[in-house]
């Protein structure tokens, strides 16, 4: 039953998204900037995470940072180029074909990662019937976009 929970989070997520991203577009459209449309949306995400981390676990924890390696933290980088993008791209492409693109990317990025174990991804070949998934994916991409 707590794999199913986890699954509708993951849903939840997904849909939070559909929110989240064309709002960040329109607010890039209306600053006529991408960055620094992106600039309180990050403030507020860095307090709410610092508020939930407040309320939820130890600042005993913060000393563990230390153990990360630095390499890793150019997720926040990641993070940031890729909230930049949405905020560019939504008002030119519209939600619904970035959010398709987007999903195909993910789920090809997905399964290269996963099949080599990058990142510590728990390994997960890519077999011929998940190459015919991806490909279905990217074919139905493809037609819900250009097609």
């Amino acid at each position: 039953m707590n794999n199913y929970i986890n699954l509708a989070g993951a849903v939840g997520v997904g849909a939070s998204f559909a929110l989240y991203l064309p709002v960040l577009g329109q607010t890039g459209r209306l600053l006529d900037s991408a960055a620094l449309a992106n600039v309180p949306f990050f403030l507020i995400g860095a307090a709410t995470c610092l508020v939930f981390f407040l309320l939820t676990d130890t600042p005993a924890h913060i000393a563990r940072l230390a153990e990360v390696p630095p390499w890793m933290f150019l997720a926040g980088l990641v993070s940031g180029l890729t909230i930049m993008s949405t905020a560019f791209l939504i008002p030119r492409v519209g939600p619904g074909p970035f959010f398709v693109l987007a999903v195909a990317g993910q789920i090809v990025a997905g399964a290269f990662m996963s099949h080599f174990g990058i990142f510590g991804a728990p390994v997960d070949p890519v077999t011929l019937k998940k190459v015919a998934g991806i490909a279905l994916v990217v074919g139905g991409a493809y037609l819900a976009t250009v097609g």
